[in-house]
C-alpha cells in the first residue's frame, strides 16, 4: 500500500505543480539532494513518529524513487490522455528526481550489501547476493540515463543517438522488478505474505504496463508478451512457495506468554522465524526474572535490528511478551519475542 500512496502523492504534486517544476527544475533537483542528504545522515533513533516513517519506510526503502520509476515508465502507453499528457510533459524531470531520490536507497543499504559483497559475501544468502548484483548494474545503467534527462545535455545530443541510449531504460526497468522480486523474497519466503501482496501491486503494475504497451506497439508484441510471462512466473513461484512457508509459520506466530510459574536460574536458547529466517536469542534467568536478552545468531539485517531490539529493554522491564512489536522492523521484533518465548519454555520449574 506504501507504492499505490506514494503514486497518488506524486501525481498530485507534478499536477499542481507541473508549471513551477518545469520552469525552476534545478531548485526541486536541489530540494531533492538536500531530502536526500538529510535521510541518509539522520539518527537512526530520535525523529518524531512521521519524520522516522518517511524516512524509513518511504525514502531509505526506495518506496518513492520507485513510484517515480514507474511513472516514467507508464507515461507513453497511459490510456487516459489528459494523464498521459502530464506524464509525458514532466518525465524528464521525475526520472532525475527519482534517481537523485535512489542515492538514498543505495548509500543507506549499499553501505551494509555492497560492503559484504566485495568483502565477505559468505555473510550475504542467495537472494541478497543477487539483490546486489542487479543494484550495480542498475546504478550503471542509471549514470547515463540520468545525465542525458537534463535537457542541456538532451540539446546537445543528437536525437538518434539519445533515443538509442534510452532504449536502457527498458533494461532498467526489468532490472527493477527482478531487484524488488528478490528483496521480497526474503521476507515471502519466510511466510509473511503481507510482503507477497505488496508484490502484486508490483506485479499487476508491471503486467498493465506490458499488455497496454503490446498494444500500443505491434513490433514490440512479442517481447512484451514474454515479460509477461516471466513476470507471471517470478510471481507464481514466490506466491508458491511463501504461501507454503506460511503454513509452518502460523505455528509459532503467538509466541508463549510467561506465566506465573517459576523460572530455573541459568541461561536459555530459543529461536523462532525472523525477517531473513532463524532468530536465536539467549535469555539469562536469575532469581526467577529475566535479566539479561541477547540475540546469538539471526539473517536479519542491522538496519532492522536497530529497532528491533527495542523489545528487549520492554521485555525486561515488563517481564512479559506482551509487548508491542516495533513498526518499520515488524517481522525482527516478532521473532526476538517468539525466539524468548520458547527460550523460557525451556527454564520453566517442575
Amino acid at each position: 500500500m506504501r507504492l499505490v500512496a506514494c503514486l497518488i502523492v506524486v501525481l498530485a504534486f507534478f499536477a499542481l505543480l507541473e508549471k513551477p517544476i518545469k520552469k525552476h527544475a534545478t531548485f526541486f533537483y536541489i530540494g531533492t539532494i538536500i531530502i536526500s542528504i538529510l535521510s541518509i545522515i539522520a539518527p537512526d533513533k530520535g525523529l518524531p513518529f512521521i519524520i522516522e516513517y518517511l524516512v524509513n519506510n518511504i525514502l531509505a526503502r526506495g518506496t518513492l524513487a520507485g513510484a517515480l520509476f514507474i511513472l516514467v515508465m507508464v507515461a507513453s502507453v497511459c490510456p487516459a490522455a489528459k494523464l498521459r499528457g502530464l506524464l509525458l510533459r514532466t518525465r524528464g524531470e521525475m526520472a532525475i528526481i527519482a534517481a537523485l531520490f535512489t542515492l538514498i536507497h543505495n548509500i543507506v543499504y549499499g553501505q551494509y550489501f555492497f560492503v559484504k559483497l566485495f568483502t565477505n559475501i559468505s555473510e550475504l544468502n542467495t537472494q541478497k547476493i543477487l539483490a546486489a548484483i542487479f543494484s550495480l548494474v542498475m546504478i550503471l545503467l542509471l549514470i547515463p540515463l540520468t545525465i542525458t534527462s537534463f535537457m542541456t545535455v538532451r540539446r546537445k545530443m543528437n536525437p538518434k543517438k539519445w533515443k538509442s541510449l534510452q532504449k536502457l531504460s527498458y533494461v532498467f526497468y526489468g532490472l527493477l522488478f527482478v531487484h524488488i522480486a528478490m528483496i521480497f523474497s526474503v521476507s515471502i519466503l519466510n511466510g509473511y505474505l503481507e510482503t507477497l501482496f505488496d508484490l502484486t501491486v508490483y506485479a499487476v503494475i508491471y503486467i498493465v504496463y506490458l499488455v497496454f504497451r503490446a498494444k500500443k506497439y505491434e513490433k514490440q508484441r512479442v517481447v512484451s508478451i514474454v515479460c509477461i510471462l516471466a513476470v507471471c512466473a517470478i510471481y507464481a513461484v514466490l506466491a508458491v512457495f511463501g504461501i507454503k512457508a506460511s503454513r509452518n509459520h502460523i505455528e509459532e506466530e503467538v509466541a508463549p506468554v510467561l506465566e506465573d510459574a517459576s523460572y530455573k536460574d541459568g541461561t536459555y536458547e530459543g529461536s523462532a522465524t525472523g525477517y531473513s529466517g532463524k532468530m536465536t536469542v539467549s535469555v539469562t534467568i536469575a532469581g526467577g526474572e529475566i535479566t539479561e536478552i541477547n540475540i546469538v545468531e539471526t539473517g536479519d539485517d542491522d538496519e532492522y535490528l536497530i529497532d528491533a531490539k527495542d523489545v528487549i529493554p520492554e521485555i525486561i522491564e515488563k517481564q512479559s511478551l506482551e509487548v508491542d512489536s516495533i513498526s518499520g522492523a515488524t517481522h525482527s521484533s516478532k521473532g526476538i519475542i517468539k525466539a524468548v518465548g520458547n527460550a523460557l519454555e525451556s527454564a520453566k520449574g517442575e
